[in-house]
């Protein structure tokens, strides 16, 4: 497969565990307001955007070894 392909599946392995990482810190409601991400006007605060960085990272150091993972299985 091409690179076009592993683009793709890097960003759908990201956004998978963005999304799990989001609900694990949704349900423990560790944001400021249950409308952040929902509606528009909700501004996030300082600890919120400490959250969505550390999410961003995780989930893509996560996405990292997945890939690897899964490209030496295919190859």
């Amino acid at each position: 497969m091409g690179s076009f392909a592993k683009f793709i599946y890097f960003n759908l392995f990201a956004y998978g565990i963005y999304w799990a990482i989001d609900k694990v810190f949704t349900f423990f409601n560790l944001y400021s307001s249950p409308n952040l991400g929902q509606d528009l006007f909700t501004m996030p605060s300082a600890g919120d955007l400490k959250l969505i960085i550390l999410n961003v990272i995780l989930s893509t150091a996560g996405a990292t070894i997945l890939m690897k993972w899964f490209w030496s299985k295919i190859e």
